[in-house]
């Protein structure tokens, strides 16, 4: 099978030059924290459009960006199921992920809570990878995602009505436009489904989790004169997953309840060739988990909760026609709330960032920012990143440093599982990272692009959680069997990810579009083993065509290679195994019935593939999905 990927790859190097209109260079945001065409920017960015999502019918954040090369996922078990996202390689406690500049990784572990966010009523997604902590501070030492709400333009709106397998159920609605000096969009999704078992229904499990969720998203942009306005971004997600005990097994007894808010209030003033923003944000996930009789009485229905207030500001200083500068300061307060009390950090950092972009294919941005984390002390972290085009070919190049303060919970964690009932160690210290990455570019037309990309990313003082020996009278001893239980440690070593990735997109003509990309990834533990559930390779491609002004269809494949998951089964024995390669396919369609409806369906993993990604959890299998939307 590597030899087949080996050679779908080099099919995809020599498809035909192609014909037909020229590409739009997308503005992207993230990367420098000014809006600059995706040809300037140094650092590796794709970016997701409204315009994907809905021809590819992508539902969930995590399957958008499992279509990202560097981007790989797993989920133990269908929609709401615990998941992650690993960008080159790192899980999602060292990426920032934001919603209209707020960032939402929960602010006692600083995981993301993937399973959470769909994709309804999302502009764009913008994907930074590699070290980014000089613009979003400790958690992005992977990377950056930052996902805009869709605003003002044309008054629309729109209702969305969904059904499909598992007993699955979805209505949105949404509204968009301006009114006045106000753009606005308001987003409202409502899903229920009966699920899939969590634990894999190959080892003869039948029970269904079910999931369902409410979430709303909102932003308006006030224009109060020529050089003032203001900014209100709004978010709120309510859920309940039902859930297995501590390992994949049918259990109908646990369920998880899940809620998150968060906004921003924001103020811009343009004065000639500056622009001034504050801003004030906060955002606060509580998880209540209920869990079976045999867990201690005090963790049975055990809430706990995070909550993040920031402030900050930003000056743009437009120098001239090539240079732009930008200072910024932030202050940022994170609060864990468990039945043992309330933790608290505090974090102060300044940053500045350099950019000069030329007429002759030339760009560069450097940045320092200086962290003062009230319990770590100061901390000074830089990136530089380059672009030059010489016709055709071009290069990119960019190193960055970065650092991670431990999460409340590596701090102040609570569970059963741990030495005194005390997962947190309050004498870990800081982990420090070094990026970079090289890529080459070739733009053989301008409808062809294609990118081979080298990365590397290495940690120090890396936080691992490991076994330690309590004392005799330990409670813990009661939930383990091989006389050790749990606590958040420093490894002995460090981890290093490194790794190639492809991308080329075709337009071959008006009607039909082709991406594909590559990912080879060595993802390596402090021991020098490899890590579980990263793919070493991952292909992805996808071919859209349009048929019609009025059909769309297309599809999109994922073939993914070589990976490892730890085994429990024999506990306390553990062992690495191999779980199975395996191929997704998706078929899609939407037909635009009247200028104001469309129909839709899709059918997914439509080989009825029967795979993991993580070991002993279910997946779905074949699924069929059918919808309606009208626009009024």
């Amino acid at each position: 099978m590597k030899k087949q990927l080996t050679i779908g790859l080099l099919a995809a190097l020599t498809l035909t030059s192609p014909v037909g209109a020229e590409e739009v260079d997308e503005i992207v945001v993230s990367a420098t924290g000014i809006p600059t065409p995706i040809s300037q920017i140094g650092a590796s960015v794709d970016v997701i459009t409204a315009g994907d999502l809905e021809r590819q019918q992508i539902t969930y954040l995590q399957d958008a960006l499992a279509t990202v090369a560097g981007v790989s996922t797993y989920q133990s078990g269908g929609p709401g199921s615990t998941s992650n996202v690993f960008l080159r390689g790192m899980t999602s406690k060292y990426s920032g992920v934001y919603i209209d500049g707020v960032q939402i990784n929960d602010p006692a572990s600083q995981q993301a809570a993937w399973a959470y966010l769909p994709t309804h009523g999302l502009e764009s997604v913008e994907v930074l990878r590699g070290s980014q902590g000089v613009l979003y501070g400790s958690e992005a030492i992977g990377g950056a995602i930052s996902l805009f709400t869709a605003h003002g333009g044309e008054t629309t709106n729109q209702a969305v009505l969904e059904s499909g397998s598992f007993g699955s159920e979805s209505l949105s609605f949404s509204s968009r436009g301006e009114s006045g000096k106000v753009g606005y969009g308001l987003f409202v999704k409502q899903t229920d489904t009966d699920g899939i078992s969590a634990a894999s229904e190959s080892n003869g499990n039948t029970e269904d989790d079910g999931y369902e969720s409410l979430s709303a998203r909102g932003r308006a942009v006030i224009n109060l004169s020529d050089q003032v306005s203001v900014d209100i971004a709004l978010r709120s997600v309510s859920s309940e997953i039902e859930t297995d005990a501590s390992g994949p097994s049918d259990n109908n007894q646990n369920y998880t309840d899940f809620d998150a808010v968060g906004g921003k209030l924001g103020l811009t003033y343009e004065a000639g060739n500056t622009i001034h923003s504050f801003a004030v944000g906060i955002s606060e996930d509580e998880t209540t988990a209920y869990t079976l009789p045999f867990m201690s009485t005090s963790l049975s229905g055990l809430a706990s909760k995070g909550e993040r207030q920031v402030a900050n500001y930003r000056g743009l200083f437009d120098l001239s026609e090539e240079v732009k500068v930008i200072i910024g300061i932030e202050n940022e307060t994170e609060e864990y709330t468990s039945e043992a009390g309330t933790s608290k950090a505090e974090n102060t950092a300044v940053f500045s960032l350099l950019q000069y972009a030329d007429a002759n294919g030339l760009s560069i941005s450097v940045a320092a920012r200086q962290d003062d984390n009230e319990v770590f002390g100061r901390f000074d972290t830089s990136r530089i990143s380059g672009r030059k085009l010489f016709g055709v070919l071009g290069v990119r190049a960019s190193y960055g440093t970065g650092f991670r303060a431990p999460s409340l919970t590596e701090m102040f964690g609570l569970s059963d599982y741990c030495v005194n009932r005390l997962c947190g160690n309050d004498t870990l210290q800081p982990e420090e990272s070094r990026s970079r990455d090289f890529a080459l570019l070739i733009e053989p037309t301008a409808n062809w692009n294609v990118e081979l990309a080298h990365f590397k990313i290495r940690v120090n003082n890396f936080i691992e959680y490991g076994s330690v020996a309590p004392d005799p009278s330990d409670d813990c001893l009661n939930y383990n069997f091989n006389g050790l239980c749990g606590r958040y440690q420093p490894s002995d070593g460090e981890i290093d990810n490194s790794g190639y990735e492809f991308r080329t997109k075709l337009s071959v003509n008006e009607k039909t579009n082709v991406s594909v990309n590559f990912t080879k990834l060595d993802a390596l533990r402090a021991n020098g083993q490899r890590d579980i559930r990263r793919p070493e390779e991952t292909l992805n491609m996808s071919v859209s065509y349009q048929q019609s002004e009025r059909l769309n269809i297309g599809v999109a494949a994922q073939v993914i290679r070589d990976v490892i998951d730890d085994d429990f089964s024999d506990w306390p024995n553990t062992v690495v195994v191999n779980l199975e390669d395996y191929e997704l396919v998706k078929l899609h369609a939407l037909y635009s019935y009247s200028p104001s409806g469309n129909v839709f369906a899709r059918i997914e993993n439509v080989l009825d593939e029967d795979y993991e990604t993580a070991l002993g959890y279910g997946t779905p299998g074949r699924a069929f999905y059918v919808g309606v939307s009208s626009s009024f």
